[in-house]
């Protein structure tokens, strides 16, 4: 699993609870630096900020949708609810959740996937 959010507690946090989990995570600060590492294989999930600086989240989906597919299951994070909204539609989010969002519904759409 692949986790990019500009905020390091965010992310921490975020692979703790998955390490708990047994669900291996590598994380991301910007959708640069995810674009810019080598991995061996895909993330079998992507949690993704929408709010990234330099190129947002919805449009690293976009790219990797147009440029490196298949898009693995995405799901999107946002403080703000305007710009989950605008995922409606659109077939790249397999989910999205509000911050501050509770941790075991993430863990349900994650749980397909791993």
């Amino acid at each position: 699993m692949a986790i990019v959010d500009d905020h390091a507690s965010m992310r921490s946090s975020l692979a703790r609870a998955f390490r708990l989990e047994c669900i291996r995570t590598v994380t991301f600060a910007s959708a640069e630096e995810f674009l810019e590492h080598s991995v061996p294989c895909e993330p079998c999930c992507l949690l993704l900020d929408m709010q990234l600086p330099g190129m947002r989240g919805l449009e690293l989906a976009q790219f990797l949708d147009r440029e490196r597919p298949p898009l693995p299951p995405t799901i999107f994070l946002s403080a703000h609810e305007d710009l989950l909204a605008s995922l409606d539609g659109n077939g790249l989010a397999h989910g999205c959740l509000r911050k501050p969002f509770d941790l075991e519904e993430l863990m349900t759409l994650v749980r397909p996937f791993v």
